[in-house]
């Protein structure tokens, strides 16, 4: 397992924007500005990146289910079908850390909706950031043949992919190597924090899905990309 720490993220100067402009309905307002520009300096302040990832062999994908040489597996239509045509997959943990997890559950606890709003959008695309890092790093590795190439990542908790399976991944990964653990209800702790696979095969055979959202029907969903 590689560890991935001291991480720094490019932070758009309008990070954030974009959600809370869908969110109020196409504009914002001088005052959500000026309060994105704050909460942007204290998200990037109080995130601590890091990330755990491993690389697996695919043994066979029967059915729903993905085998890997390890023994472990994958249950669900989507993900058996992202990872169709892979030999390899790469299971990744990262997170954003504590600090901010702490901050941003302090400010809704005291009613600071608002204040919680805009730094949820802010870290959820931090953590998007974060992905996309550990995902160029990953890929390098995993694309280790000429003529092969990587699929689009997917998530436990994504469609058809039960959060349940989280469970899974963290048999895989020692995610408390970077401080994340699951709860009872299988979610990740700290809460800005994500697991999800990428498949590595021949760039002939492997799925040609863009991103995960082309296999969702939620035509109207404000994250769609």
């Amino acid at each position: 397992m590689q560890i991935i720490k001291d991480i720094s993220l490019d932070i758009s100067d309008n990070i954030g924007l974009d959600f809370m402009t869908k969110l109020m309905g196409g504009r914002t307002n001088p005052e959500i500005n000026k309060m994105l520009e704050e909460k942007k300096q204290i998200c990037a302040q109080n995130i601590e990146p890091k990330a755990a990832y491993k690389m697996f062999q695919i043994k066979e994908i029967d059915g729903d289910n993905v085998i890997f040489d390890s023994g472990n597996v994958f249950t669900g239509p989507n993900i058996s079908k992202i990872l169709t045509g892979s030999k390899l997959s790469c299971i990744f943990i990262c997170t954003l850390g504590n600090k901010i997890d702490d901050i941003i559950k302090d400010s809704s606890a005291s009613g600071n909706t608002l204040d919680t709003i805009i730094m949820d959008a802010i870290t959820t695309e931090m953590l998007s950031l974060l992905g996309n890092h550990v995902g160029a790093v990953v890929k390098k590795e995993g694309i280790k043949e000429k003529g092969w190439a990587a699929t689009c990542t997917y998530s436990p908790g994504q469609y058809n992919w039960t959060i349940e399976e989280q469970k899974e991944i963290f048999e895989m990964i020692d995610g408390s190597k970077i401080g994340v653990a699951l709860n009872s209800s299988f979610l990740m702790v700290p809460f800005k924090s994500i697991s999800a696979v990428y498949g590595f095969g021949p760039k002939e055979s492997i799925n040609k899905t863009r991103v995960a959202c082309d296999l969702c029907p939620r035509e109207n969903c404000i994250g769609r990309r």
